[in-house]
């Protein structure tokens, strides 16, 4: 099985809907050394959509 890239979490705050995707960078060495670096992107409700609607297309792409 391949070792997995990414692992991604979030949540959201506050009483605009703002959201905070957290993409967690993984790194598999062959010494069985994983470093990590992590990112946490502060999205508004607009933005979520537009990233979410991206990534369909891209899927919907994928399965043509």
């Amino acid at each position: 099985m391949e070792n997995k890239k990414y692992n991604f979490g979030g949540f959201t705050f506050g009483d605009k809907g703002l959201a905070v995707l957290n993409i967690q960078v993984l790194n598999h060495a062959e010494n069985s050394t994983n470093y990590s670096t992590e990112i946490g992107l502060e999205l508004t409700p607009e933005e979520r959509v537009e990233l979410i609607t991206h990534l369909i297309r891209l899927g919907e792409k994928d399965n043509k």
